[in-house]
């Protein structure tokens, strides 16, 4: 392993690093966790499957947030190895999920996420908001810096387990007369993995060339600007206004997860350093009545009332009211109107009976199921209550509900919002024992998806009966 020395041609000393204009050269200068010879790690890039790929790929996609990131350490006077916990976290992909639920560069569980304030809805995700989930991330370091007298190891392990998990272990160290530094506790072996992966990637960004890695240069200056735009706007428009293409405009802002702000979310949006100003000034002049005037969509092929309801946050009862639909039944090239979502909420009010009950969760509970049980769906379970339609519900908890039950069924074969049409995916499952639970060929049920492969994913919804095929 090298030796902890500047790289040949670098600056020496920190003056000349903060002027250094590449940033992951100037980080590396500044890195400051050396490997204690004492207890020594693996080869750096074994914790990396032994690919310099990925380390500069998550590299590359950290630039348009690693100077935000870099800059808000040096406000806060935090050490700059925590900006490579998003390399190891989500290799800086906003979108990132783990199959465990937690979500964004930070990779919060939602639970950790209401702690630090970041807001979480159908319509908003707090934890993709590079802005919100980045002072969340920093308020919690410095709140574990406190805790654990600014040993950052175990700060660094308490971030990966929980600091009550690596207090417990320390406790027990103490009663046993050992030491209780983090090389000595008992603790679980992802975060016994975590610290040393942590000091490996230091390594790696210390002294790229020894391990046969080129970081991208990342300029040391701003990449984007923080414009409040306000509730209850499409954000297609913004796109259009700040020269951005879409998949551009979702890397920097993941967390609006409908490309629309609501009233009661946060609505702060990221565009491309320099272009706020006209961003701005197309804002000032977009009369009240446009911007909360319905959208549209056009019905591509294969596409449900289900599935635009998904991607556009809107009902399929709002949906049908806005459109004067009788039916499910859409054509392809049909042009939709897609309201607001004050609106949508009207309009799914004045279609829903109001509810007459509320349900308090119990052990093993879970919308799917409470949806199945209730005669609803997720969507508009979630709706009633605020929750997202993947929020994780918590014993005594009480829900509403749109009508009489005492107790949870068991869990049923697929989600009533389509009639008993639809099944989203779950863990374990695979085409073939769908097929059989539906009594349908693989076949059918690839041909009524789309599918070509047989590759599925949790939460992935299918179409599981002929009649929902033909809704298009």
């Amino acid at each position: 392993m090298p030796a902890r020395a500047p790289a040949e041609g670098a600056p020496a000393s920190a003056a000349s690093a903060a002027v250094e204009p590449d940033l992951w050269r100037r980080i590396g200068f500044e890195l400051r966790m050396a490997p204690d010879p004492r207890h020594p790690i693996k080869p750096p890039l074994s914790y990396f499957h032994n690919s310099p790929k990925f380390v500069t790929r998550a590299a590359t996609q950290a630039r348009p947030f690693l100077h935000y990131v870099y800059t808000e350490l040096t406000r806060r006077q935090l050490p700059y190895e925590i900006l490579l916990l998003p390399i190891i976290e989500s290799a800086y992909n906003p979108a990132a999920t783990s199959p465990g639920g937690a979500a964004g560069i930070w990779q919060f569980m939602p639970a950790t996420a209401r702690r630090f304030d970041l807001h979480l809805s159908r319509w908003y995700d707090g934890r993709r908001d590079i802005v919100a989930s980045t002072t969340a991330a920093l308020d919690y370091f410095e709140e574990l810096r406190d805790r654990f007298m600014g040993d950052w190891r175990l700060v660094f392990a308490a971030y990966n387990c929980g600091e009550r998990t690596v207090e417990r272990a320390i406790e027990r160290n103490q009663r046993l007369g050992r030491r209780t530094d983090f090389w000595a506790l008992d603790l679980p072996r992802g975060t016994r993995e975590y610290v040393p992966k942590l000091i490996a990637l230091v390594e790696i960004v210390a002294h790229p060339a020894a391990y046969g890695i080129e970081l991208p240069r990342i300029p040391a200056e701003p990449y984007f600007d923080v414009v409040d735009v306000g509730g209850a706007l499409d954000l297609n428009r913004v796109v259009d206004w700040s020269g951005m293409d879409g998949q551009a405009f979702d890397v920097l802002n993941a967390a609006f997860r409908k490309r629309f702000t609501v009233d009661g979310a946060p609505t702060l949006v990221l565009v491309p350093h320099g272009r706020a100003a006209r961003v701005e000034t197309m804002l000032a002049a977009l009369p009240e009545s446009e911007r909360r005037a319905a959208r549209t969509h056009v019905v591509a092929r294969g596409e449900t009332l289900s599935h635009i309801a998904a991607a556009t946050g809107v009902s399929v009862a709002a949906l049908k009211a806005a459109n004067h639909l009788r039916s499910n039944r859409l054509a392809v090239g049909q042009e939709l109107l897609v309201p607001a979502p004050a609106a949508a909420l009207a309009l799914t009010a004045a279609a829903t009976p109001a509810p007459r009950a509320t349900h308090v969760v119990r052990n093993g509970d879970n919308l799917w199921d409470l949806a199945r049980h209730y005669d609803t769906s997720v969507a508009e379970l979630a709706r009633l209550n605020g929750l997202g339609t993947h929020a994780t519900l918590h014993l005594g908890q009480k829900l509403r509900v749109p009508g009489r039950g005492a107790a949870v069924a068991a869990p049923a074969a697929a989600d009533d919002d389509a009639a008993g049409r639809h099944y989203e995916v779950r863990k374990g499952d695979s085409l073939w024992t769908i097929s059989r639970r539906f009594k349908i060929t693989v076949a059918d049920l690839k041909r009524w998806n789309g599918l070509s492969g047989g590759a599925l994913q949790p939460g992935q919804r299918l179409v599981v009966a002929g009649d929902a095929a033909r809704d298009i």
